[in-house]
């Protein structure tokens, strides 16, 4: 007899590893504990936190995909780092599988939870938040709202994941037949359609903006609701799901396609026209970019190009007291001394110092994300006719003295050409052998500390069996310049949420829609060079013009479309953005099939230490834009197809 098991069923009645145990007694399975749960005022927000509880938390690096399982960072040895402990590398190592499948938010295992007991969890709140007593109306209707905005977010987070999903609208009871029950995939228009639905519904009863930040930071809010329905709607209207033709006998049970192989161009006007109405809410709420004011205390005035790298940097480390750009993030995904620690090398001089220090550095950018950031005329370096591209990787000595350098490269020490004359944001973004590191506890950016990647230097990795950059970089743009390392070479952490949107994202996926509707136009470059501007560069009509190979590029529709990706790619380094982006445009194929590289990072010898080296050779396949669903998980449930080509 068919069998189809309710895969909500099923997450009610397994216990998930790590997750479920914490609120065992808010989200009870029996009636009697769950009338209780909803007997007050009090009861019912402890249920709402539960419901906000299983938001992926964007600072667990070894869970969040979109941080190891792409091509941004490279750990530095299997040996340090396993496969239970650092799943997503290991998926960046084509180690992906249908039978233990790595990071699974389906069941939850393998470093994932199960993101259906979210959605569970989101139904049971709905059906019964009308239900409390001690609530003002509006309250409850504003509570229902933000969950229903939840269980639509949780819906988008999986269909990235798995493809076409079952839609979860109302929850099964717990006593239902299993031969009752029926959910199957369904197509992907259908599942983008009901989160925009579901969104929409939930807007209203929504508050515009947080009224009491310190209380409620990291709460859906309009602004939060219309931000992430403009992302959701780019998905859509992107190659992966929008006119897809990869998978044409991907169909449901009634023979209907799963994935729309029609190219459909109104879907980048709905989107375009998404982000719009959210810039024009999240601007007129008084969220702005964020632009780094120097501290009055400062011995001495910071140079401009200080501002600019610290721009950047506060963009995503700043708290959001102090940072008006942060649209939404997840307060309780805190990047603290171990979420630093493991972006920042930084080490005292004083070997007898160097074991004490909590810092690790093996969050490593591999050299393949460092040449992507455009050189000081802010167009790429393999289009600048005034860098010498072709001998980036040549040996370069930093002049004594006063100079253009001085500020961010160490006078007197010996790098490389690839180091020199790029774009603020890669100063901002990225620490090197050779550079500069600037922090709060230092009087000025003349007294930055300068960093020495090489063996005996205080970011070497020889300083350390385990913590060290296996590529010979770190991304100082997750380091908060207000952490302090003291003079005993302890280290003490600015804590700072994960962001999941802020307004330059926004601007982004604005420009990127505006061109894919009508080309190039003022208003795209408006919001292009509105980013640009904020980092110190010109636009991107006269940087072109001025300085690249092909300086008719911005004019047309396909130049602009690969300057539009280039610069989310630099603006949003580091933010789990890339890992997402590369699959919605479907250029994964092309970009993960790629080595990866570093430095010879063990040599004393700067002509040694710069010897480009093949860390791993990558394989991306087709089927790899959307992960497996467990065998076993298909063997139970006959009616649910397994992801696409697994």
């Amino acid at each position: 007899m068919k069998k189809i098991l309710s895969i909500i069923l099923l997450a009610a009645l397994l216990v998930l590893p790590g997750a479920c145990n914490k609120y065992i007694d808010i989200v009870p399975d029996n009636i009697a504990e769950l009338h209780m749960a909803f007997a007050s005022r009090t009861m019912a927000e402890r249920y709402l936190h539960t419901c906000y509880s299983w938001i992926p938390k964007g600072h667990n690096l070894s869970t969040n995909a979109a941080m190891l399982a792409g091509d941004e960072f490279w750990m530095n040895s299997t040996t340090n780092f396993s496969q239970g402990g650092w799943p997503n590398w290991y998926i960046a190592m084509s180690g992906q599988n249908s039978n233990s499948p790595l990071l699974n938010y389906w069941d939850g295992n393998n470093g994932g939870f199960s993101i259906w007991q979210g959605i569970r969890d989101c139904n049971i709140f709905i059906e019964n938040i009308q239900g409390v007593e001690e609530m003002e109306q509006q309250e409850k209707d504003r509570w229902q709202a933000e969950v229903s905005f939840l269980k639509a977010y949780y819906h988008y987070y999986l269909l990235r994941m798995y493809g076409p999903v079952p839609i979860v609208d109302v929850n099964t009871d717990t006593f239902e037949d299993p031969e009752n029950i029926h959910y199957e995939r369904q197509s992907t228009d259908k599942v983008f359609t009901y989160i925009i639905n579901t969104i929409d519904e939930a807007i209203p009863a929504l508050m515009e903006n947080v009224m009491q930040p310190a209380e409620e930071n990291g709460r859906v809010t309009q602004v939060v609701a219309k931000a992430m329905k403009a992302e959701i709607l780019v998905t859509a209207a992107s190659p992966l799901f929008n006119g897809n033709s990869d998978y044409p006998g991907y169909i449901d049970a009634a023979g209907e396609p799963l994935f729309n192989a029609s190219y459909d161009p109104e879907k980048w006007s709905i989107a375009a026209e998404a982000c719009r109405e959210a810039i024009t809410l999240a601007e007129g709420s008084g969220i702005s970019l964020y632009k780094w004011v120097p501290p009055t205390n400062m011995a001495q005035v910071p140079q401009q190009s200080t501002i600019y790298q610290m721009s950047i940097r506060g963009a995503v480390t700043a708290r959001q007291d102090l940072n008006h750009e942060a649209i939404w993030v997840n307060n309780s995904s805190m990047a603290g001394a171990s979420e630093q620690g493991h972006a920042f090398m930084v080490r005292s001089p004083d070997p007898e110092k160097i074991a004490n220090t909590s810092t690790g550095g093996y969050m490593a950018p591999t050299l393949n994300i460092v040449e992507k950031f455009y050189s000081k005329n802010g167009v790429p370096i393999e289009e600048d006719y005034t860098y010498d591209y072709a001998n980036r990787y040549e040996l370069r000595e930093v002049p004594l003295g006063d100079s253009p350098y001085q500020y961010d490269l160490t006078p007197g020490y010996t790098t490389i050409n690839l180091h020199f004359d790029r774009e603020d944001r890669f100063y901002g973004s990225v620490s090197f052998d050779g550079g500069r590191y600037f922090m709060s506890n230092h009087g000025s950016d003349k007294d930055a500390w300068s960093t020495n990647y090489r063996p005996g230097g205080n970011c070497a990795a020889t300083n350390s069996p385990t913590r060290y950059s296996g590529t010979g970089y770190t991304p100082k743009k997750l380091v908060s310049y207000r952490s302090v390392i003291g003079n005993d070479n302890n280290y003490t952490a600015y804590e700072y949420p994960y962001t999941m949107m802020r307004l330059a994202n926004l601007y982004l996926l604005y420009a990127e829609a505006l061109n894919e509707v009508n080309g190039p136009s003022e208003e795209v470059f408006r919001y292009l060079d509105a980013i640009r501007e904020r980092s110190g560069l010109r636009g991107v009509r006269e940087s072109w013009l001025d300085y690249s190979v092909q300086p008719n590029k911005p004019n047309s529709q396909d130049g602009l479309r690969e300057i539009i990706r280039r610069e989310r790619t630099i603006e949003l380094a580091f933010e789990a953005q890339r890992f997402w982006d590369l699959r919605r445009w479907k250029t994964a194929q092309v970009e993960l099939n790629t080595p990866i590289y570093g430095w010879d990072i063990l040599q004393g010898d700067p002509q040694t230490y710069y010897r480009r080296r093949v860390l791993f050779s990558r394989s991306f396949t087709l089927r790899e834009y959307f992960w497996p669903i467990s065998n076993n998980e298909i063997r139970r449930n006959d009616g649910l197809l397994q992801s696409p080509l697994w």
